[in-house]
């Protein structure tokens, strides 16, 4: 954690401040964030240590180093890389050093940083795989400052440490485990016990502002960290300068884009994508489009019909859905008078979608809650070659051939997918019985909802910010485009966080520097003896202390409260 040890609680209670002033920085405030840093980094490498995790956290290493097998036999299994039509996206941007019109284009910078690897795309995936480890190192190490035990708080990693989607996400040439990591580092530094100081919030908010370019629903999660700082109280200062270091990199992101494309924006397809999600309800003769609006009416007759009645789960998942519409080859954006995804067509886009919510706003939230059940009760477990998961076919049975150009400027192979023979069988295996339940991931968010309320007099507490963090990440999809299953992976270390603080026990504490002998002696438990040896001593100290006390009728023990860490 950015200020404290993992297994300590490290405050007043336990090294009281000594009387005089306080020693000024010698460096001044950025003399200070470096030195805060370097201690930061002393404590953690302190904590790495092979005998610090044996001794301290050994539950948590046990597991992590066994989430390892998987993630190796993922790499040997599927050579080159999992791919999707995104990835090319992505990999053509990286190559040729062009902002992406459809998505934002912070993960074809990190693809351009990869590639001076021999292979690149091993390099890719085997960064992930670590990434993914990482997140559920943050999962356990915020857990355990904020004093969950061992044992629970390597419990709630254990879902990103061997989810079968996780893992299948990690070996995919996708922004989604980059995003996810950008999001646990910068909750880990805004989530501290005091105020966040100065340079958490500056790093949280240069994190933010890299999320946000990763992935165009980035932007309401910052909204909700600076709606945190200002909760926290963190000062003027400290808000004004994370929100400047936001700002900078999405305002020059969006200049760029506009000396790209001449518009100022991150992407040219919010609109396009917003229209993709009214065809789940739209009725044009509800709406009465214009007539340049009537080609986005959705053709409701390709629909296959269904076979099974219209609630059961098997219909929602295999009828049309919003990504059908989107890139069918009729769609109209593709035959119009500007076909493609140009600011003419976000806009028409737009215009359909906001007049189609407005006409019907009971359709969009029966459709937006359709999906959002689904994300439970469905949970992406198809094993076909759409779903998250390893699969022997890949998803393209043969590369298209300008995919296969763009692959081989990148990373001097044209080779498709392949499944590598035993290894692939392994992981196979592996996935049927190895995977995070949906209705687990909903009474995941249950209890972090719980511990919300618990401590709603204090804003939610500390499960607050990950818990909202991990609901917008869930149904911002839902309402914006529709719901896929690896949009959601990001909220699951989130969502067991914030449940992982719910069940972290408050009770009140004594102040060791105010405390009489006796219960100083009692609060410090096995030392009780040497405490009453020398309560005379202390006692007499105290009554000195007592005698020029400004507030005579202070209670010698002041309760205070903090998190019960046990092991």
């Amino acid at each position: 954690m950015p200020d404290l040890k993992l297994d300590e609680f490290h405050d007043e209670r336990e090294h009281p401040a000594r009387p005089g002033p306080a020693r000024p920085a010698p460096l001044g405030q950025f003399g200070t964030a470096a030195s805060a840093i370097g201690a930061s980094a002393r404590r953690a490498a302190a904590i790495l240590t092979p005998a610090s995790l044996w001794r301290s956290h050994r539950i948590f290493t046990i597991l992590a180093v066994a989430s390892v097998v998987p993630r190796v036999l993922a790499a040997l299994a599927f050579r080159p890389a999992l791919l999707t039509s995104d990835s090319f996206l992505y990999i053509q941007e990286a190559t040729t050093g062009t902002l992406g019109v459809i998505r934002p284009s912070g993960y074809s910078n990190f693809l351009d940083l990869m590639h001076v690897f021999p292979h690149p795309l091993l390099a890719i995936t085997t960064a992930q795989h670590l990434m993914g480890i990482a997140i559920a190192a943050i999962v356990y190490g915020l857990l355990r400052y904020w004093g969950l035990p061992a044992w629970g708080a390597a419990l709630a990693a254990v879902p990103v440490l061997f989810d079968t989607r996780e893992i299948a996400l990690e070996s995919y040439i996708l922004p989604d485990t980059l995003y996810c990591l950008v999001i646990m580092v910068a909750v880990a530094l805004l989530l501290t016990k005091r105020t966040p100081r100065l340079w958490q919030c500056v790093l949280a908010g240069l994190l933010l502002a890299y999320a946000t370019v990763l992935r165009g629903n980035g932007l309401p999660l910052a909204v909700v960290a600076a709606a945190y700082l200002l909760i926290r109280k963190v000062g003027w200062r400290a808000f004004t300068t994370s929100a400047v270091a936001f700002a900078i990199p999405v305002f020059w992101y969006a200049l760029a884009f506009n000396a790209a494309y001449g518009e100022f924006n991150i992407t040219r397809s919010d609109g396009i994508f917003l229209w993709s999600r009214t065809t789940s309800f739209a009725n044009c003769a509800i709406i009465k489009p214009p007539r340049d609006l009537v080609p986005l009416c959705p053709n409701k007759s390709t629909r296959a019909p269904a076979k099974a009645p219209a609630w059961s789960i098997s219909t929602l998942v295999d009828g049309s859905t919003p990504a059908n519409y989107l890139w069918a080859p009729s769609a109209w954006w593709r035959h119009d008078a500007r076909p493609g995804f140009s600011a003419y067509n976000n806009k028409l886009g737009m215009q359909f979608a906001l007049d189609a919510i407005k006409a019907q706003p009971l359709g969009y939230l029966q459709v937006s809650a359709r999906d959002l059940m689904l994300v439970f009760v469905n949970s992406d477990r198809a094993l076909d070659t759409n779903a998250m998961a390893f699969t022997a076919l890949p998803r393209f049975l043969k590369l298209p051939s300008s995919d296969a150009r763009e692959l081989k400027a990148y990373a001097v192979t044209t080779s498709n997918t392949n499944a590598v023979e035993p290894y692939a069988y392994f992981l196979y295996l592996y996935q049927q019985p190895v995977y995070f339940p949906g209705l687990v991931f909903f009474g995941v968010l249950v209890a972090g909802l719980v511990g919300v309320i618990r401590k709603r007099r204090q804003w939610g507490g500390p499960a607050a910010l990950p818990w909202v963090l991990a609901v917008l990440s869930i149904v911002l999809p839902v309402l914006l485009t529709q719901s896929f299953y690896r949009y959601d992976l990001t909220a699951i270390p989130l969502a067991c966080v914030a449940a992982g603080l719910a069940f972290v026990r408050q009770r009140p504490r004594y102040s060791l520097a105010t405390a009489g002998p006796a219960l100083a002696a009692q609060a410090k438990g096995p030392q009780a003896p040497r405490a009453q040896a020398q309560g005379a001593q202390a006692q007499g100290a105290q009554g000195q202390r007592a005698a020029t006390s400004p507030d005579p009728e202070q209670p010698a023990a002041v309760p205070r409260t903090g998190p019960d860490i046990a092991e």
